[in-house]
């Protein structure tokens, strides 16, 4: 498997029709718990004036949220086309377009492309991507103040179910794999560039973890 090929899988499972009730729920309720606990940790800080590198930024749940709370500008970096779509278009309706910009691609590949920004997120981004210290490297390396991501705790209920989905993607012939990166490795990773965990949360499936420097 490369990371080339898992990419592009990725944007056939992250597909229109998926991006598209995913911002349907977002309507209606919000953002769901996990990245809900990831905003409001964000929001401890001083977001005035900001700008969010979002990688992995789906449908733009975590720009949203943060504009309404200040924030002045976000870098939406995804594998997906048809979310990258979806977001484009909710930000239009809200009248974002010119405080908002968007990168299609792998990030590790385009990150050296990318400006610096004071916040980067990466929400259920990691359990994607096969080479977690790339990945998470890639992205400290952008980080100005605060650094935010959700990713699986490891416990029976994700380790089966993971196991469960990656069978399934491995029968339909996709490249496409999800991970369990071991929290320690990821902490050890993000406090090597100088962050200090600020906080520390949980869902019954994710970890939601907000550091500063």
């Amino acid at each position: 498997m490369t990371c080339c090929g898992h990419c592009e899988d990725a944007g056939d499972f992250f597909d229109e029709k998926t991006a598209r009730e995913d911002l349907k729920k977002y309507r209606r309720r919000g953002p769901e718990k996990s990245t809900r606990l990831l905003v409001e940790s964000i929001l401890t800080c001083d977001i005035k004036d900001k700008k969010l590198l979002d990688i992995g930024g789906g449908i733009g749940a975590i720009q949203f949220e943060l504009f309404e709370n200040g924030l002045q500008h976000s870098i939406n970096v995804d594998a997906s086309r048809a979310y990258q779509t979806v977001a484009k278009q909710e930000a239009a309706g809200r009248g974002l377009t010119d405080q908002t910009e968007y990168h299609f691609g792998d990030f590790t590949e385009i990150a050296t492309s990318l400006p610096n920004a004071d916040i980067v997120t990466l929400d259920k981004v990691i359990c994607c991507y096969p080479d977690l210290e790339k990945l998470l490297t890639s992205s400290l390396e952008k980080a100005g103040s605060v650094y935010g991501l959700i990713f699986p705790r490891e416990n029976v209920f994700t380790r089966i179910g993971f196991k469960l989905v990656n069978l399934w993607f491995r029968i339909r012939g996709s490249e496409f794999r999800t991970y369990l990166h071991p929290y320690e490795k990821v902490d050890a990773v993000i406090r090597s560039y100088g962050f200090k965990q600020e906080s520390l949360n949980y869902t019954i499936l994710w970890r939601v973890l907000v550091y500063r420097k």
